[in-house]
């Protein structure tokens, strides 16, 4: 009995096209080039040329169907773990995308030029964000997009980081402003950048207990 290529592909793209897989919309040329090579494969062993005895009995198709199909999980699943792998390396903390380029450097020079337009809010919001990554990059703490402030101070203060209270002030000043939607004058934006470069040197010098 040979297997018709049509119902074949159209299993296949109802497997790959259910709302499961959207997320792997991008690889649709992959699974196409895919779906043409194991139309081919079938076209040959299952093809009218073929003589009776090349072909075994319908159990031998259908097992030849299952490992195909088997096949096309495996790399679904791969796609899928491999989609994973790199979301998990991305965050966002407070409006930025964080991932392994970014860097304490990277964050500054934006904050700097925030700060060059005098659009202190954002200017503030680069600046909290870098020293955080920095506190990450010390493993002071691990950067997560879900933790508050006071659960970053509590591991600060299990590590017994003396530049705690300044993370604190600072850490109020940014949530009071960006939560609040409140203006930031000159006045408090150079307070509030003269206590972060303190704790910036604090994280500098922190080095960790063995």
């Amino acid at each position: 009995m040979r297997l018709p290529k049509e119902i074949f592909e159209k299993n296949m793209n109802e497997i790959i096209n259910s709302s499961k897989y959207e997320h792997l919309s991008e690889k649709e040329n992959l699974f196409h080039k895919l779906l043409e090579k194991l139309g081919e494969l079938l076209e040959k062993v299952f093809g009218k040329g073929n003589s009776p005895s090349s072909i075994s009995t319908n159990t031998t198709q259908n097992t030849f169907i299952i490992v195909v199909i088997l096949l096309i999980g495996v790399l679904l699943f791969y796609l899928t773990r491999q989609n994973r792998s790199i979301d998990t390396r991305k965050k966002v903390i407070y409006g930025e995308t964080i991932d392994e380029e970014t860097t304490y450097e990277s964050l500054q020079k934006k904050a700097i030029q925030y700060e060059k337009e005098k659009n202190y809010k954002d200017a503030i919001r680069l600046y909290f964000i870098s020293i955080l990554v920095r506190m990450n990059e010390k493993s002071l703490c691990f950067l997560d997009d879900s933790k508050t402030n006071e659960e970053i101070l509590k591991v600060l203060r299990d590590k017994e980081f003396s530049g705690g209270h300044l993370f604190k002030g600072i850490g109020d000043y940014f949530q009071y402003i960006w939560y609040g939607n409140k203006g930031v004058e000159e006045e408090g934006f150079i307070w509030y950048k003269n206590e972060m470069n303190h704790l910036f040197m604090e994280v500098k010098n922190y080095h960790e207990k063995a």
